[in-house]
């Protein structure tokens, strides 16, 4: 059972990345990249600053997992804004240009010399290890996941900007007619669909893999 959570978690993540977008009609199939992408940010950081104690370590691995998942989400948000690009093709294509970034990595330039050639990056320090619940593989994560669902719950039916969002996914004629900015809105939930997806990478491999 905790096995099936420890899963469920970057699941949870995406699922809700990809449901904000589908709230306004909007088909975000690059979470899978936008994870990778996340998992890259965070483990950069990670490398690059070894020393530093949990409670900075952590909270940056964090920013840079959600900023690294959002912005490439947001390369297909501006041309689906802006030029009415499709989406589906371009966050489905850059699911391979992240993984393949990724891939690289692992197989070259972070390659640890002691990992008896697996592509794996040099284990993380112990500060960069999210908290798990004592006997089980599961970590905080899953208290992210529940508390994102939470807060998404309430920005998307009890806040302004929920309803504009609503409001565009069924009309977004309707929506431009009574003044709402639909190119920015896009651009908002595509970068806020890839920062969950990010922190669903981050979550992988601070709490899980530690690599």
């Amino acid at each position: 059972a905790t096995e099936t959570m420890v899963k469920a978690i970057p699941l949870m993540l995406c699922g809700l990345g990809v449901s904000i977008a589908f709230r306004m009609l909007l088909w975000n199939i690059g979470a899978e990249g936008q994870l990778y992408m996340g998992a890259f940010a965070a483990t950069w950081v990670c490398m690059t600053f070894p020393g530093w104690p949990p409670y900075l370590l952590l909270p940056a691995m964090v920013a840079a997992g959600c900023l690294a998942g959002g912005l490439c989400a947001l390369l297909p948000a501006l041309p689906r804004a802006y030029l009415r690009t499709n989406e589906v093709i371009t966050t489905l294509m850059l699911n391979y240009v992240a993984i393949l970034w990724v891939s690289y990595l692992v197989h070259g330039p972070w390659r640890d010399p002691a990992g008896l050639n697996f592509p794996l990056t040099p284990p993380f320090p112990r500060a960069a290890w999210l908290p798990t619940f004592p006997g089980t593989r599961v970590h905080v994560g899953l208290i992210v996941a529940m508390v994102a669902a939470a807060v998404l719950s309430v920005v998307l039916w009890r806040t302004r900007w929920g309803y504009e969002v609503r409001v565009i996914g069924e009309s977004a004629q309707a929506a431009r007619y009574a003044g709402m900015n639909v190119e920015r809105n896009i651009l908002l939930v595509m970068f806020l669909s890839g920062a969950l997806a990010g922190l669903a990478g981050m979550c992988e491999v601070s709490g899980v893999i530690h690599r």
